[in-house]
């Protein structure tokens, strides 16, 4: 009986880890890996120039250029909307259940069936950004 409902529980939970979501760009399908944060085409990873042409309005920002402590100092104008896709380069670092906070920063994708991809953000003014576990991990964008 242990068995079985560890099994169940294991499914349940592993389920949304292999969390993948196709995008339409004209007549290319990209699979972007939610819990990885990284995109594909035909099973192969994009690097971060072929990311880059997908989202030309969009600065990429490597989660390898954040420090130990896991922040990265980035600037941004009073008043005025920065637009950053956060994109993984390292090898095993996954994000399982992270989200951005504050909410207002998630930015939403037309192409994209839930309308948010995760790793998409809008920096407001000087407020910082927070790509955040629930468990307390976190990677902090300090806006100056």
């Amino acid at each position: 009986m242990k068995k079985i409902i560890f099994s169940v529980l294991l499914t349940l939970f592993m389920s949304p880890v292999f969390a993948n979501y196709d995008l339409k760009f004209d007549s290319r399908t990209i699979t972007f890996n939610e819990d990885e944060l990284k995109f594909y085409e035909n099973g192969a990873l994009l690097s971060k120039d072929d990311v880059q042409k997908l989202f030309p309005d969009y600065e990429i920002v490597l989660i390898s250029q954040f420090d130990k402590d896991k922040k990265l100092k980035i600037s941004n104008k009073r008043m005025k909307q920065k637009k950053i896709l956060l994109l993984n380069d390292e090898k095993y670092r996954t994000f399982h259940l992270f989200y951005i906070y504050p909410t207002v920063s998630r930015s939403e994708f037309q192409n994209y069936k839930n309308g948010e991809i995760k790793s998409l953000i809008t920096v407001h003014g000087k407020k910082n950004v927070r790509l955040k576990h629930f468990g307390g991990d976190e990677f902090i964008l300090d806006v100056r």
